[in-house]
């Protein structure tokens, strides 16, 4: 009997080891599958870029950046819109966004080769990106991509270099070495909007220009009357306060046709500004024919909104104006040779710098965008905040002319374009004469 029962206490002893033997195992097995943290970031890296980039809206776009990599482990990258000539310490520059960009980074293997793995995105998760910084002779770099406005779409790149030494102690010593200086345009008087950096410049011709930071984004027409300043913008009258001597009108900016700046500029001392020396606006002209005979026909525009078509004869007109493109239409009832050319010409227009003009189909103000009819079926989308256009779009519109179908060309013809069709454009349309609003998919 005492042998049985030392039989069977050995065979649970052994039992025991054996089943102790096969939790040790699965324990190993489980770290080793297990992946390893990283370790703690021990280093801090910085590093700079400079992007610049040329037209209306270049000193929004033209930024130096300065990324901190901390200790940390997090990743903080500031953006300074140097073309706005701010100078300003950091905590008061209008134009300096600290964590415009935020994340994490830390130091990783990828492909079996050492590198810095910088994690970025903008507020509320908006524009995230992964990049990778590879060591070359001491220095890292990468291309950023950063949104034109956070949250938005619309994007550039910018290459960005450096290493574990500081380049700047602090975002004020950035600012310094970044700052531009900013030469005005000739002038006589100005409106200015001190808080968000733009001025109005009144030339002594009676022409106006304005200016956000070095950004010339409006061209206007201003005199002095009896009644105070008269101020028009694209050919249309802009409403001006007057409130004593002072003077104040308004004036938006959109970047990206959902982004607008307005900008309020004021003149204090509206006696002090001189009688503009008026000159007459030459009129936009274009060649066309009329009954296989070839001669021109000229467009005045007039600060009232009033229009003149000359073809043979004067066609008197109003007009509204939608981006760099006109729509005209008849006052009143036409008579005698005018009334025979008014079927035969174009009623919409496309103004060109030089003062040559073209003729089109029609034109609809698209919110940001300007749809072109060229002729009864084709089409070219203007996206004017950035002075781009493409062709090769196609379009119907309904009987009842309520409604117009767009079709845009592949993406081997809209290239980067396809961005903004993609935010922007729509297949269909709502149109209420020349505005077409777009219908949301079902």
């Amino acid at each position: 009997m005492m042998k049985k029962i030392f039989a069977l206490l050995l065979a649970v002893a052994m039992m025991a080891t054996l089943l102790a033997g096969c939790g040790n195992d699965t324990k190993s097995t489980a770290a080793t599958e297990a992946p390893t943290e990283a370790p703690a970031a021990t280093k801090s890296y910085q590093l700079t870029g400079i992007f610049s980039e040329e037209g209306e809206y270049a000193s929004m776009l033209a930024s130096a950046f300065l990324l901190n990599l901390n200790e940390d482990g997090t990743a903080v990258c500031d953006k300074y819109a140097y073309g706005n000539y701010d100078a300003s310490p950091a905590a008061t520059n209008s134009t300096y966004s600290a964590g415009y960009l935020t994340g994490k980074w830390k130091e990783v293997e990828k492909d079996g080769v050492p590198c810095l793995q910088i994690k970025l995105e903008a507020a509320g998760g908006a524009n995230a990106q992964t990049a990778y910084a590879y060591d070359i002779a001491g220095e890292y770099s990468f291309d950023m991509t950063f949104p034109v406005v956070p949250g938005a779409s619309y994007t550039r790149n910018v290459t960005m270099t450096g290493s574990e030494t500081k380049a700047f102690a602090d975002a004020d010593a950035f600012i310094q070495a970044n700052k531009k200086e900013f030469t005005a345009p000739e002038h006589v008087g100005t409106f200015v909007d001190s808080e968000k950096n733009a001025t109005a410049y009144l030339q002594a011709d009676g022409t106006m220009l304005v200016y956000a930071g070095y950004d010339k984004f409006a061209e206007g027409k201003w005199m002095v009357g009896a009644d105070g300043v008269s101020i028009s913008i694209g050919g249309e009258t802009v409403e001006v306060t007057t409130d004593g001597n002072t003077a104040t009108f308004t004036v938006d900016r959109s970047l990206d046709g959902a982004n607008s700046t307005t900008y309020t500029l004021v003149c204090s001392d509206v006696a002090a500004l001189p009688a503009a020396e008026i000159a007459e606006d030459a009129p936009y002209t274009c060649s066309i024919d009329m009954g296989g005979n070839a001669t021109t026909a000229e467009l005045t525009l007039g600060v009232d909104g009033a229009a003149t078509l000359k073809v043979f004869t004067d066609i008197p007109c109003t007009y509204t104006r939608i981006g760099d493109a006109v729509v005209l239409e008849v006052t009143g009832e036409l008579e005698g040779y005018a009334a025979q050319i008014w079927p035969n010409v174009s009623h919409a227009y496309l103004l060109n710098e030089d003062h040559s003009m073209t003729g089109v189909k029609n034109v609809y103000d698209a919110g940001g965008l300007v749809l072109v009819a060229l002729n009864d079926t084709d089409m070219k989308v203007m996206f004017p905040s950035y002075h781009m256009e493409r062709e090769g779009f196609t379009y119907t519109v309904s009987e009842d002319g309520t409604s117009m179908t767009v079709t845009a060309p592949g993406e081997d013809v809209l290239g980067a374009f396809g961005q903004i069709w993609t935010a922007s454009g729509a297949e269909n349309w709502k149109l209420d004469g020349n505005t077409a609003t777009a219908v949301a998919e079902k």
